[in-house]
């Protein structure tokens, strides 16, 4: 029941946000046009040497460079990047538009309504990028560092020590390579060296073959015979438990019998007495 109430309630949510940010636009898109007329009324009148067609030259250059930067300030910003160039650039071109939008009216009132035809648009634009990232980032989960000058200034006043700390530490963990704009250290790859082909010796400087190496005898050694046992192969922690037992057995001066492998070993018993039967010499030693 509760999912059918909330899902009407999310999708006029969703249609009133697609309504504002579309009449938002919309304000946008008419200072812009508004702001087109004044500079080509301005390049038609003030401006030697342009026609009616060519007039509309000075509002494409300005306000247009206005939009464009205002485009690439989006794009810079929801990839994470820096977009303070393109964002002083946009306002810039949107000063120049003013100025002459103020310059050709003939009076106050006038000036100022024309002056601020562009920038309206401009701010009006850039509440519609910021809304746009906003969105992004709740649909990505790509949330970037924003300072808010006025929040940090009231927690640094309530607690000045923990904010200092906290901002160094939010500083600090960003990369210096994306501070500098250089390339992560994964996406850096190692230049590959050709190597060259070695020169052949100039048969005059050839070094003459050195003599051959007497041959290398072997010296003859005593192998240690090892324990192998005729009965079941064992693992060589249980073989050297097995002779163990064995030499504790003939140093008793008795014989070895399945009962002493029991006692350090669990076989079965069939097992134990073929490992006896192995030891069954005077040595320790298998039977040959």
């Amino acid at each position: 029941m509760a999912m059918d109430q909330d899902t009407p309630q999310s999708k006029a949510h969703a249609w009133l946000s697609g309504v504002a940010l579309g009449l938002v636009a919309l304000a946008a898109v008419m200072g812009w046009a508004a702001s087109f007329v004044g500079l080509h009324e301005y390049g038609m009148t003030s401006m030697t040497g342009f026609s009616y067609w060519t007039a509309w030259l000075v509002p494409a250059t300005f306000d247009g460079a206005a939009f464009a930067c205002t485009l690439m300030t989006y794009r810079a910003s929801i990839h994470g990047r820096s977009a303070l160039r393109a964002r002083l650039l946009m306002w810039g071109f949107t000063a120049v538009s003013s100025w002459i939008n103020w310059i050709h009216q003939p009076t106050l009132e006038t000036r100022l309504v024309a002056a601020g035809l562009p920038v309206a648009a401009v701010a009006v634009f850039d509440i519609v990028l910021l809304e746009m990232r906003a969105d992004y980032e709740a649909r990505t989960g790509r949330t970037k560092f924003r300072l808010r000058p006025v929040l940090l200034v009231l927690r640094w006043l309530v607690d000045r020590t923990g904010t200092t700390a906290a901002f160094r530490a939010q500083i600090t963990a960003v990369p210096v390579h994306q501070l500098i704009g250089q390339a992560t250290p994964a996406e850096t790859a190692a230049p590959e060296t050709a190597s060259a082909p070695a020169a052949a010796p100039e048969p005059s400087l050839a070094t003459p073959p050195a003599p051959p190496a007497p041959p290398v005898t072997a010296t003859p050694t005593t192998e240690i015979p090892k324990a192998v046992s005729r009965g079941p192969k064992l693992p060589p922690p249980m073989v050297k438990a097995v002779q163990a037992a064995y030499t504790r057995a003939r140093d008793k001066g008795r014989e070895f019998t399945a009962d002493d492998v029991h006692a350090v070993i669990k076989v079965p018993a069939d097992k134990a007495e073929q490992i006896a039967a192995s030891y069954s010499t005077t040595n320790g030693h298998a039977l040959a």
